[in-house]
């Protein structure tokens, strides 16, 4: 691309030069004419004035030979000056030149479209007037993938084919992805699990060889990784080992912190123990003593911030110290939130060791390390663990 533009540059630089050089040379020639023709005047009066200086008597006829002949010779001289090296045709120049202008800009813009600057300049325009739509997003994120060929654009093409449920395009993205990111990479572990999930989707959200095989690369690397661990005791399930699935989903569930997965894995935890005859005394449950709550709010009165985080925990009545807390952000307040004793501050003191507590929830910022800050919007008391229920708190600035 850049000798293209080199090239047009040199093309324009030589047409200027070549229009230049034309109207110089006939400027030069329009001036040699009017000297030739001021030479033939002169020399017209000359040999009128030799012609009555002789008749006069006051030259010889030799005298006047002498001074026609000098004539002559100064004529032929200025008449050889007049013939130009070479002529050119300035409006010849003129559409050459005209001709190069046009070549240069139908090749700068056909290089600008081949590039690719005009959908960066349209995506642009579409972002600032809220016109993207997903094809368009879609599109212009394989532009950029083909163009830049780099591993956050492969990646978040990637996830865009995941949103679109375009799960075997996500799959070629991933391991494009993958390629051109370094072994080493910190985020590695991170990709392989996206890409993991991608080839699980793509085979119908059934495990498979392939799947497994990835999440055994990542378990390798961070064997506490918890959607490796939920993928694996899918892998565990499907092979009817519903022992070890039991023991990969309890895993899981140990080192998520969100409240949504641990109840789709409490449930597949009891769909394994049931089909593998699985009781209490052959594997101990991780999750014991459990309090399942549901945060309700008016939401013409409360607007939330973008640092806003709530602090959801439990305490023992006439105590301060949680003894099961979350973290939770106001966009995942649509899911019941799970308190459970794997939620304890303090190994020693967990929902285990309570049979009733009351709940707290508490509006905080999301920078803030300090627990006793923030502004408490939610209380309810006596609220019974274990019980078969949701409990339901409605909070308030």
């Amino acid at each position: 691309m850049m000798i293209a533009y080199m090239v047009m540059a040199c093309l324009i630089a030589l047409s200027l030069v070549y229009l230049f050089g034309s109207l110089n040379h006939r400027s030069d020639n329009c001036r040699g004419d009017r000297e030739g023709q001021d030479s033939q005047s002169f020399a017209s009066v000359r040999r009128d004035e030799i012609a009555q200086e002789q008749e006069a008597g006051r030259l010889t006829a030799s005298e006047a030979a002498q001074l026609l002949l000098d004539i002559d010779h100064e004529a032929r001289v200025v008449g050889s000056k007049k013939q130009p090296s070479f002529s050119t045709d300035t409006s010849f120049a003129r559409w050459s030149m005209l001709g190069v202008m046009i070549v240069a800009v139908l090749g700068s813009v056909s290089l600008y479209e081949q590039i690719g600057y005009s959908k960066e300049v349209i995506f642009t325009q579409d972002l600032q007037t809220q016109k993207l739509t997903p094809e368009k997003i879609t599109d212009f994120l394989i532009y950029r993938s083909e163009r830049y060929d780099r591993v956050e654009d492969w990646y978040y093409l990637a996830n865009d084919y995941l949103s679109a449920e375009q799960y075997q395009n996500a799959v070629v993205a991933f391991e494009t992805a993958l390629e051109k990111l370094p072994k080493n990479a910190e985020n590695r572990v991170n990709l392989l699990v996206e890409y993991a999930q991608a080839v699980f989707y793509a085979n119908g959200g059934q495990s498979s060889d392939k799947m497994l095989k990835v999440v055994d690369a990542v378990l390798q690397v961070a064997p506490t990784q918890p959607t490796a661990l939920d993928l694996k005791g899918v892998a565990e399930f499907a092979q009817q080992n519903y022992l070890g699935a039991v023991l990969a989903w309890q895993e899981a569930i140990r080192y998520s912190g969100h409240s949504q997965e641990r109840l789709a894995l409490l449930s597949a935890i009891g769909k394994a123990r049931d089909l593998g005859r699985i009781d209490y005394q052959q594997v101990a449950p991780i999750i014991t003593d459990q309090l399942v709550v549901k945060i309700n709010w008016d939401a013409r009165e409360i607007r939330w911030h973008q640092d806003d985080v709530l602090l959801v925990y439990a305490v023992l009545r006439g105590q301060t110290m949680p003894i099961a807390i979350k973290r939770i952000y106001p966009e995942d307040l649509d899911q019941p939130v799970l308190l459970t004793n794997l939620d304890a501050l303090m190994p020693t003191t967990t929902l285990a060791e309570a049979d009733e507590v009351d709940l707290v929830i508490k509006l905080a910022n999301i920078n803030d390390d300090d627990l006793t800050k923030g502004q408490i919007i939610g209380t309810k008391q006596g609220l019974l663990v274990n019980r078969n229920e949701i409990f339901v708190i409605n909070v308030a600035l």
